[in-house]
């Protein structure tokens, strides 16, 4: 299976939504180089939830347009080739152009700035249009309405549907950096920083840094209900085995934010789900059978084998 291309081909414009979920899922059974992509037309109509026909119809015109390479053996079964080299020049191009781009509009929203002159327009280095609250100006600030927050539990927090209770990843973990709250305001991951725009390769080293626990959990419960549910999820070798794969993901595959992030793990969740083996469906010695949990799954060597598919080719 390859994220790279799988996660790559997600960014591309390559005709048509139907065309797209096609390269993705030939991806997902591909080697990184491409090869050895072999899914049954039945598997591809499932997996993407397009009728048969139009599975045909998107592999001819990926076909066509060079995406892909299809070869059958004894006119029954597909062996598909995709074009990596294609794949990755047309992702560069996508993100030097959106890079480009970024670099060029630079429009932002920002909460409780201020500038040197208490304006609110900031035009000298391009267009950079800023909404402000709570700045100030020659005559004095402005004040601000206080508003009362209620205090959340960061505690934990129950998971009715699983009846989960899982500690905040901020209270436990050593990649919650004890300055957050200075880091807050130097980067905000929904929106562009005021006084530059960073670069792709930047803004995956912030996203790395935040480690979204719950959200990871909530997926590995969503897309593997019949593993093990997490309980408690409190210790520190779990939660820095979790921001370790985080981490090391973000910037291997250039996470440009927190969504891509999840996206990328929703997949590999559901890979996971695709292993007879790691789903227990496998009889062990003496009848027993085994099954992985979340714990096992985000250690480095069960991890970097599961990508490697060593639990899905037997």
């Amino acid at each position: 299976m390859s994220f790279v291309l799988s996660f790559k081909a997600g960014k591309l414009t390559v005709g048509s939504a139907a065309e797209k979920a096609v390269l993705r899922c030939l991806c997902d059974y591909a080697n990184d180089d491409g090869s050895n992509c072999r899914p049954a037309t039945s598997t591809i109509s499932a997996e993407t939830e397009l009728n048969k026909k139009t599975v045909f119809k998107a592999v001819a015109s990926l076909a066509g347009a060079g995406w892909i390479e299809v070869s059958s053996l004894n006119g029954r079964q597909n062996f598909y080739q995709i074009n990596a080299a294609k794949i990755e020049a047309a992702f560069l191009e996508t993100k030097a152009d959106k890079q480009q781009t970024n670099t060029k509009i630079g429009t932002g929203v920002n909460f409780g700035t201020g500038t040197k002159n208490g304006s609110g327009t900031d035009t000298k280095n391009g267009t950079k249009t800023s909404t402000k609250f709570g700045t100030s100006t020659k005559n004095g600030p402005i004040p601000v309405p206080k508003t009362v927050h209620n205090s959340v539990n960061t505690q934990s927090i129950i998971n009715t549907s699983k009846d989960v209770f899982v500690h905040r990843a901020e209270n436990g973990s050593l990649d919650a950096s004890a300055n957050e709250s200075a880091e807050d305001k130097k980067f905000n991951l929904t929106e562009p920083t005021e006084e530059k725009e960073l670069t792709p390769e930047q803004r995956a080293k912030q996203v790395a840094k935040r480690c979204p626990q719950e959200k990871l959990i909530e997926l590995y419960h969503q897309c593997l209900p019949t593993l093990p549910p997490v309980r408690i999820w409190m210790s520190a070798r779990r939660q820095q085995a979790l921001s370790a794969r985080w981490r090391e993901m973000a910037i291997d595959q250039g996470f440009q934010s927190e969504a891509e992030g999840l996206d990328f793990f929703k997949r590999f969740f559901e890979f996971v789900g695709k292993s007879p083996f790691l789903m227990g469906q496998v009889k062990q010695k003496e009848g027993r059978s085994w099954r992985a949990d979340l714990e096992w799954i985000v250690q480095q060597k069960n991890f970097e084998k599961i990508c490697d598919r060593r639990y899905h080719d037997h």
